[in-house]
């Protein structure tokens, strides 16, 4: 799994939102599987979808990524790295 962000996808953009979302679609489309089924990779929904970002072609579960300018706890960092 890639661990980093295809920085170039930035390149255009000055709004920090506008960044973190380009980057973090782009990582999860090619780093993401479906922890439903397991399924490798998630699909993307047509820009602009009103429910979600991803789905899984094979049991059809949707996903949206959601973000906030809250800092990450050292504790909810550890158990991403752990799991």
């Amino acid at each position: 799994m890639n661990l980093s962000f295809n920085t170039k996808l930035a390149e255009g953009y000055s709004s920090n939102s506008q960044i973190a979302r380009v980057l973090t679609e782009n990582w999860v489309k090619e780093n993401s599987y479906c922890p439903c089924c397991g399924n490798f990779p998630l699909s993307e929904f047509k820009n602009n979808s009103p429910v979600a970002v991803f789905y899984c072609l094979k049991c059809s579960e949707e996903f949206e990524l959601k973000g906030n300018r809250l800092e990450v706890s050292p504790e909810f960092a550890q158990v991403c790295v752990v799991a």
